[in-house]
């Protein structure tokens, strides 16, 4: 016991030098530094790997991570006193309109990874659903969606419907939920025949398929020609107090080696589009071709 007490004073003492001769020499320890990200659910995994990659060159960094539906993530933007220094977007719509709002610097925003549109259903698909003029059919009497107005996927889908000339004559059976989770479980638990979202959001077999005990399956995609191009889309807001730490970051985050990275784990990019970043805004958002029908 006394030889243990011995050893344990030493360690103490040595412990002790080396903090004296910091205080002596101006050498502190480095405090760390904090940056905040909103990640979406479905971009988690891969961005986890990315934080770690930069936390290798900056290991007095940690990361703050708010994980969530795009929608809560917006709304939290706008209702939260505090805010993320960075803001991922799935699909690119909802960082458009918090760029709108006054809430992203425009030149930050920056796209990677790509998403295509789908029809989810029922496992046992009562609406006999098998493309999507088929969500005409009468056994469809509820689609459930998000607010077209902030949802990207549901932002896709209306252009879609609207150049199909399907928007108006589907509008009946259009039911809005508060987000994506949300609606998902209108056809987990029977309120709704169809459900619109991305391909694999929130279907992926390692995440919501599972939650959902696989009750759901994907009909069919939207014609790809008939919307944008959604993509992952991240910017700095301009209330960040880290701006050349977050202007880092994004740069990282969207260099090809890392967006190449990210596809290797479990990123989409169902469109194949270059592991490279691109330009975001109301141009990338436009509607391909003329709609048929006015929303």
């Amino acid at each position: 016991m006394r030889a243990r007490v011995v050893i344990v004073l030493v360690i103490l003492v040595a412990v002790g030098g080396v903090l004296a001769w910091r205080a002596q020499t101006g050498q502190q320890p480095k405090s760390k530094e904090s940056l905040h990200l909103a990640v979406p659910q479905g971009l988690y995994v891969p961005m986890a790997k990315v934080m770690d990659r930069f936390q290798e060159k900056h290991p007095n960094l940690e990361f703050m991570t708010m994980v969530d539906t795009p929608e809560a993530m917006a709304q939290a933007v706008e209702e939260n006193k505090e805010k993320p220094d960075i803001f991922i977007s799935p699909g690119g719509h909802e960082i458009e309109v918090l760029r709108q709002k006054g809430y992203i610097i425009p030149e930050t925003m920056v796209a990677f990874g790509s998403y295509e549109l789908a029809v989810l259903v029922p496992r046992d698909n009562p609406g006999k659903v098998a493309r999507v003029e088929d969500l005409l059919n009468p056994q469809v009497k509820a689609i459930s969606l998000s607010d077209p107005d902030l949802n990207a996927a549901c932002y896709a889908a209306r252009q879609s419907l609207q150049n199909l000339g399907l928007w108006q004559k589907l509008k009946p059976k259009m039911k809005v939920t508060g987000c994506c989770m949300t609606s998902f479980r209108w056809i987990l638990d029977g309120r709704a025949e169809a459900n619109i979202q991305f391909l694999g959001c929130p279907m992926d077999p390692k995440t919501a398929e599972m939650a959902g005990g696989a009750k759901a399956k994907i009909a069919c995609t939207f014609p790809r020609q008939s919307y944008y191009a959604p993509r992952n889309v991240a910017g700095i807001l301009k209330t960040t107090r880290k701006m050349a730490l977050a202007q880092e970051f994004l740069a990282f985050m969207t260099s090809p080696e890392t967006i190449a990275f990210m596809a290797e784990n479990r990123m989409r990019n169902d469109l194949d589009l270059p592991l490279t970043p691109g330009p975001w805004g109301p141009e990338q958002e436009a509607n391909p071709r003329q709609a048929k029908a006015a929303g």
